[in-house]
């Protein structure tokens, strides 16, 4: 009887920085609007790295993962674009982010364990927005389910996994192959430039 492996697509570090760099915009916005207990000497470097963080990180296991070749092919069954829920996001997460008042130290706490609040129900929840560098590069973020497993008896069973796909192209068909690089968990960037 031979060992069976198995491989976990579920929530992992690479969806963890994903949702965080989708509400590093909150980090720029309050580098710009400062507080009051805390200098802006130290303030904006700390807001400006929370900010681009999340970025680099995903920049260097991009690289890696090409460099690697460290590839994975699914064929699409739905995908959706996160747009549809961009407005709900801007209006229900950012702006009364930015919004909350940041006065005094305990306001800071309470504002931070909300924000990681937030960042845990989004990441338990897999709801991840375009980060914002990336998406000034051209990419776009889709949740694609594809058949699981990778044998054609996993295939048959009907299974589905959720991707977090990075793209460049407007749009993905259902029932086509698409071939990214694994980042991590289940997040693929596409391998195709555009559509």
């Amino acid at each position: 009887m031979g060992s069976k492996s198995v491989t976990s697509e579920g929530l992992g570090l690479v969806r963890f920085i994903l949702v965080w760099s989708s509400l590093s915009p909150v980090f720029l916005l309050w580098a710009l609007r400062g507080v009051e207990p805390i200098s802006d000497r130290f303030w904006i470097p700390i807001c400006t790295a929370l900010f681009l963080l999340p970025t680099v990180i995903l920049i260097c296991i991009f690289r890696r993962a090409r460099a690697s070749q460290n590839e994975k092919t699914i064929v699409i069954s739905a995908s959706r674009d996160q747009r549809e829920h961009l407005l709900t996001y801007l209006f229900a997460m950012l702006i009364p982010l930015f919004q909350a008042s940041l006065t005094g130290l305990r306001d800071i706490v309470a504002i931070s364990v909300a924000f990681l609040f937030i960042m845990f129900l989004f990441w338990h929840m897999r709801l991840h927005y375009m980060n914002l560098i990336f998406a000034l590069w051209g990419y776009r973020i889709f949740t694609v389910e594809a058949r699981g497993g990778t044998t054609e008896k996993d295939r048959d069973t009907g299974r589905l996994v959720t991707y977090a796909v990075i793209s460049r192209r407007h749009y993905l068909v259902d029932g086509e192959p698409l071939t990214g690089y694994r980042l991590g968990g289940s997040v693929l960037v596409d391998r195709a430039n555009d559509d």
